[in-house]
């Protein structure tokens, strides 16, 4: 017998007869469009008992290997139709995983609670927060970050992408107890996604299968050029002030323009330090910019102080 049209249940019903969280199910629609759901007057979501069976569906596929992206769209027929071929069929010998999806989670008793669950699944590889900056080790870089956090506000977004820099992270995955909508949406616009209340291992797994695998590429590729720490400044403003205005005193003005340059430079890096950022992308390019600043600046510090030293300045 057909599946019903009618809409007519919430998301927690849903979830429950799926068993997945409400979230990952709001993921999936938005991200995916794997179904549509109806609203009620007040924006309530409401479900069929075809858009269950589909949900059901495309979420036994992707238990057996295949990407949300690549099923969400197709019509139950096909679904049923590969769900039964892959069922019929003999399983072959897996091959090792080519690609390990690497989490890190911030809370150790969130880790204690899922990380044994989350590896039993063969693409999963659970890396440590190495001290310092974890983005300059390439090969154990984290995906996902999973940050636990009991309460979302405003200021929850730059919390996220500092540890996502700080750790070298790509991806954050935050799981919550209390949040205001408007919260969960500005972080969600900036590609974290949210999951709320006691998830399970299964439901993080989903997630960090939901992120893209090329944006780990383009890390990787970033990576390639030497990243340096945060450098010291070795002359501060009022010293070169002091060197740009000596221009009329000697006949080289060499240290005059090396002055402007380093002083530019020092309120570059203030400048992408401080830069809005709309999404985690963003942060890192800033987080680029102002290490390269910072090298540079480094370098003409090295040639100001030896021309100094040669020319006999006093600062």
């Amino acid at each position: 017998m057909e599946a019903d049209s009618k809409h007519q249940y919430s998301i927690g019903v849903v979830a429950r007869r799926t068993h997945m969280h409400p979230e990952t199910l709001r993921v999936w629609e938005r991200r995916y469009e794997l179904i549509v759901p109806e609203r009620t007057d007040t924006g309530r979501r409401l479900y069929s008992e075809v858009d269950i069976l589909k949900v059901s569906l495309v979420k036994q596929l992707t238990e057996r290997g295949h990407a949300v992206s690549s099923v969400a769209k197709l019509p139950i027929d096909q679904l049923r139709a590969m769900l039964n071929a892959s069922g019929s069929v003999m399983p072959e010998p897996k091959a090792p995983p080519r690609f390990k999806r690497r989490v890190m989670f911030l809370d150790d008793a969130l880790r204690l609670r899922i990380g044994p669950d989350l590896l039993r699944f063969e693409d999963i590889e659970i890396v440590d927060r190495i001290a310092g900056h974890a983005a300059s080790v390439v090969d154990k870089q984290a995906d996902v970050v999973v940050f636990d956090i009991v309460t979302i506000n405003e200021k929850s977004l730059d919390h996220i992408r500092k540890a996502l820099l700080d750790t070298g992270g790509i991806h954050g995955l935050v799981i919550y107890k209390f949040a205001t909508r408007a919260s969960v949406e500005q972080l969600e616009r900036a590609g974290i996604i949210c999951l709320k209340g006691m998830v399970t291992a299964s439901e993080v797994y989903r997630v960090c299968c939901a992120f893209p695998k090329s944006s780990v590429s383009i890390m990787h590729n970033t990576a390639q050029a030497p990243v340096a720490a945060a450098q010291p400044r070795r002359f501060d403003n009022a010293q070169l002030a002091r060197v740009a205005n000596l221009s009329s005193t000697i006949a080289c003005e060499c240290p005059n323009h090396l002055a402007e340059l380093i002083i530019n430079l020092a309120a570059f890096e203030q400048y992408s330090s401080e830069c809005a950022s709309r999404n985690v992308e963003d942060a890192q390019l800033h987080a680029q910019l102002n290490q390269s600043a910072a090298m540079a600046r480094g370098i003409l510090e090295n040639s100001l102080a030896r021309l100094i030293e040669i020319e006999g300045i006093k600062i």
